[in-house]
């Protein structure tokens, strides 16, 4: 009879703490919910403050721009694993996808973006057939190649106009024309739904198949976590939202040049943007393409400087963060969560 009463004591204890562990992750997650949302939210309304002008609204398109770069970069880096030093190239198949379809048959900037997301995404597919079978270095090289590739591709076959560059019409979506405002709010939708997306991504099962690849291979491949599939998935996706910059970097400025596609110092910035701000992050990318964009932007009489500057922030980052500025940042909620969390299931008092 007692251990029968015992027996129900410590189950219910167990549902007691249960109940108190999953309240706290709720809470938790619906904060985090409340704060992207927020976030979001005030990026809606910047726009029309009376203290913001164009140009405030100009670099923050940008910032958008190379975030949404950066989230692709992340999917690969952060979440699976994986060294790329040439999504520039994902982004300028992107460009130069909309940017031919526009000027030939006319369409809008949302049919581009669609366009833009499918073929960088096929694109990554083969790459990744290719390139899964490097490792390390060898394939952070070969990506670096894939970019060169891309470059010397659009700069010397006359269908892609070279340096002559294609001149694109005023963005349309559905007929009407958006403007600059409108560019950047299309641009703040399509942040939050990227954001929306690796948020799904990251406690999905494909998600966690990607990140058990990242933490330790042999191990998830000896639990039935097949290598080449979720992996060619990660270099699909990551190259598709990677697109979907291309397309807003060339159509924002109305013009895709092999001048500026062709430039390896793009693949330099996204990696940049996504080390620096914690590829494994959900908010890195926002605080590495904010550093990447605003850094020539203040170092404008100093150009030559910007990249010196960026390097060394790179290095002081790797060195103090390792995971990055929004781990950094981070580390505090987490630790005072992390000791909630024990409190609540009683190791610690």
């Amino acid at each position: 009879m007692n251990n029968s009463t015992e027996q129900n004591d410590i189950t219910s204890h167990r549902v007691d703490v249960n109940k108190k562990v999953s309240a706290l992750k709720q809470l938790y997650k619906r904060n985090s919910w409340i704060f992207v949302t927020a976030f979001v939210g005030i990026l809606l309304i910047v726009p029309i403050l009376p203290f913001v002008e164009g140009w405030m609204a100009a670099q923050g398109t940008i910032i958008l721009i190379y975030v949404i770069a950066a989230q692709g970069q992340a999917v690969l880096t952060g979440y699976t694993g994986l060294v790329s030093m040439g999504h520039g190239g994902f982004l300028a198949i992107g460009a130069y996808t909309s940017a031919l379809l526009t000027f030939h048959y006319g369409i809008d900037l949302a049919v581009g973006i669609l366009a833009g997301a499918v073929v960088t995404g096929i694109f990554g597919m083969v790459l990744a057939l290719i390139f899964l079978r490097l490792s390390g270095a060898f394939m952070a090289v070969g990506t670096l190649g894939f970019a060169f590739f891309i470059g010397t591709i659009v700069n010397n076959i006359p269908f892609f106009q070279g340096r002559t560059g294609i001149s694109l019409p005023a963005n349309q979506i559905f007929g009407i024309e958006i403007g600059d405002y409108g560019f950047y709010y299309v641009s703040v939708i399509l942040f939050a739904m990227v954001l929306l997306f690796m948020y799904s991504l990251t406690r999905s099962g494909v998600g966690r198949a990607l990140m058990a690849l990242r933490d330790a291979e042999n191990a998830a491949q000896s639990s039935g976590v097949n290598r080449w599939f979720f992996r060619t998935v990660g270099f699909t996706v990551s190259a598709s939202i990677t697109g979907i910059a291309g397309v807003l970097s060339g159509h924002y400025v109305n013009y895709v040049s092999s001048e500026v596609y062709a430039d390896i110092w793009y693949s330099a910035d996204i990696l940049m943007a996504s080390v620096i701000g914690g590829s494994a992050m959900l908010m890195g990318p926002l605080i590495g393409g904010t550093f990447v964009v605003m850094v020539p932007f203040f170092l404008e009489r100093m150009a030559d400087f910007s990249y010196i500057f960026k390097g060394v922030a790179l290095i002081v980052v790797l060195w103090i963060a390792p995971l990055g500025v929004a781990e950094l940042i981070g580390r505090p909620f987490m630790r005072r969560r992390a000791k909630k969390l024990a409190k609540a299931r009683g190791v610690i008092e």
